[in-house]
């Protein structure tokens, strides 16, 4: 099934895809869903059955309230050996979090704010990368969605736990995350989070390890993989975490990026206003999202001065 997050007539529910249309299944949210376990999985199966499609839909990202979102910086051999200074672990490496905040569905936008406002990146500045401002990055990533609690679970039985898969494009500022080590603050600007297009169950896509993954900006293919190549596949991943952390239900694991992210190209290509971005994994669909550049401030602009009405 294709599980979808939709906004009809000022409410949010969870619906099934099928065909192109989408069908209520009566959960207000797909995590309500995903805790109801199997009932959940069965009351969305017979959705189509039960009730007409909805005439009108604004599609959201299918999950905007899970628990955790855990990241892997380096998942795939091909993006550790882009970068001449990296040197591989000695053992999986899962070394981020990503926020519920920064989810974003498909279509909305991906706002870079403005770089010389409290944290300021500027040519000429102390961070890495600085002269690009933000330096806002693309990172295609296949994720898993986890369906039931996951404690100590060795890889044998760890796609028992897992609801579905989806996509993740993790934007991330590298002119944070690499200065200061800033790598969760850098990877969780509003908007840096875009999920979706929809979370297709495990049963549907059992050849997880075929999957391939794609990313595009401005219609020019930047990144093309396929799951397998994973350092730690999502078995591996989970029985990883799990030993430590309590997975619940809802749960995200964004399984890494493969090579061809915009830091590493000569010059380096960064995410601009007015681009936009496609990430995509087989099976699952494709995710776009223009780059819109924000104009929110905490601090007026240099040179122009603040009024208080006394």
């Amino acid at each position: 099934m294709r599980i979808v997050q939709y906004s009809a007539d000022g409410a949010t529910a969870c619906g099934v895809e099928v065909d192109g249309e989408i069908y209520p299944t009566g959960y207000p949210d797909t995590l309500a869903l995903i805790r109801d376990a199997n009932r959940g999985l069965e009351t969305a199966a017979s959705a189509p059955s039960r009730s007409d499609p909805i005439a009108t839909v604004r599609i959201l990202a299918p999950l905007t309230n899970p628990g955790k979102i855990l990241g892997s910086g380096v998942n795939y051999p091909s993006h550790g050996d882009e970068d001449p200074d990296f040197v591989f672990p000695d053992e999986v490496v899962w070394d981020f979090i990503k926020l519920s905040t920064a989810i974003v569905g498909p279509g909305d936008a991906i706002v870079i704010p403005p770089a010389d406002d409290v944290i300021r990146r500027l040519p000429g500045g102390a961070a890495p990368l600085s002269e690009y401002g933000f330096a806002v990055d693309y990172e295609v990533e296949f994720g898993v969605v986890l369906g039931t609690r996951a404690k100590n679970v060795d890889r044998e039985n760890a796609l028992d736990h897992i609801f579905g898969y989806t996509v993740f494009n993790d934007v991330g500022s590298r002119s944070v995350q690499f200065h200061n080590s800033q790598r969760d603050l850098g990877k969780n600007f509003d908007t840096f989070c875009p999920m979706g297009p929809c979370i297709v169950t495990e049963d549907e896509l059992p050849d997880w390890e075929n999957i391939r993954v794609q990313s595009w900006v401005n219609g020019e293919l930047r990144q093309d993989a396929l799951v397998g190549e994973q350092i730690g596949p999502p078995p591996v991943a989970i029985e990883w975490l799990s030993s430590i952390i309590t997975l619940e239900p809802g749960d995200c694991l964004m399984t890494g990026t493969p090579a061809g992210c915009g830091t590493f190209t000569n010059p380096p290509r960064f995410l601009n206003p007015g681009d936009t971005v496609t990430v995509s994994a087989s099976g699952i669909g494709e995710l776009t999202n223009p780059v819109f550049e924000g104009t929110a401030r905490t601090t007026p602009p240099q040179g122009c001065s603040s009024r208080r009405r006394s």
